[in-house]
């Protein structure tokens, strides 16, 4: 459970980006790239923990590589033209490996559901459709500059990182939740994702969530008396630090708060 430990530092560190910034949404974007980028790095831990000896490479891609060096290699050898395929498969791959795609990786987990847990292949499935539909967004906003303006909207990054959360406890089971505990404010926020999504379906949700945080002790540091002159940032949107500084300080007791919104 080493490595998904480290993961799951990631995984908080994202969800903090997001709600760091909920309010103007400056950093949505940031936080739902991230968001898809984690979601590779799971299904390729799944993989290595369930077979040693899986790799991200492309094999198939890789020995069309080889053949085609050692056909370009003997055609020179024998004074003879290379064929313009297998030239071209040079150029294209020289230098650097082949790796799987997004899309690959995901048919490699499929493929461990559908041989060992095979009643859970239509709901890693339904994830899978959901990762494949943010992975092409995420594409575009690197690749087609006419999407540098646009945002993304909050629904977005709590959909997708309340189906990463689920994706996870899909994969690892016992030792995801072993790892989400035992990362800083990871527990809480997970409720808090789960609560947000829910506020979509039931709008008074949100009323009592933030009468819950309002009533929330503020980070330790606000108890002092004095505020110092100097090394003090003021944020532009103080609910949305207030929101963090009150999950780091509020506890079991306001997990348990808000654990009982959602039943």
């Amino acid at each position: 459970m080493s490595q998904l430990i480290y993961l799951m530092r990631e995984i908080c560190a994202g969800v903090e980006i997001f709600y760091s910034s909920r309010t103007g949404g400056q950093f949505r974007k940031t936080a739902f790239i991230l968001c898809d980028n984690y979601t590779e790095l799971l299904s390729k831990l799944f993989l290595i923990e369930d077979d040693p000896n899986w790799s991200d490479t492309d094999e198939t891609e890789a020995r069309r590589l080889e053949n085609a060096r050692t056909t370009v290699d003997t055609a020179l050898r024998n004074g003879t033209t290379p064929a313009q395929d297998d030239i071209k498969r040079l150029v294209k791959g020289a230098g650097r490996d082949r790796f799987k795609n997004y899309h690959r990786v995901l048919q490699d987990v499929h493929d461990v559901f559908d041989n060992k847990r095979s009643a859970e292949v239509s709901i890693v499935d339904h994830l899978h459709t959901r990762m494949k539909e943010r992975r092409n967004l995420r594409n575009d906003f690197f690749h087609s500059a006419k999407l540098l303006n646009l945002s993304i909207d909050q629904r977005d990054c709590i959909e997708a990182f309340c189906d990463l959360l689920d994706y996870g406890q899909l994969l690892f089971q016992g030792d995801w939740k072993k790892a989400l505990l035992a990362e800083r404010t990871l527990d809480t926020l997970e409720i808090m994702l789960c609560l947000d999504r829910k506020c979509y379906g039931n709008p008074s949700i949100t009323s009592k969530v933030n009468e819950i945080i309002k009533n929330c002790p503020r980070y330790r540091q606000s108890y002092k008396k004095s505020v110092p002159s100097k090394g003090i940032q003021l944020t532009e949107y103080p609910e949305d630090i207030h929101l963090i500084l009150s999950i780091i300080d509020g506890g079991q007791d306001l997990r348990d708060k808000l654990t009982a919104l959602l039943h």
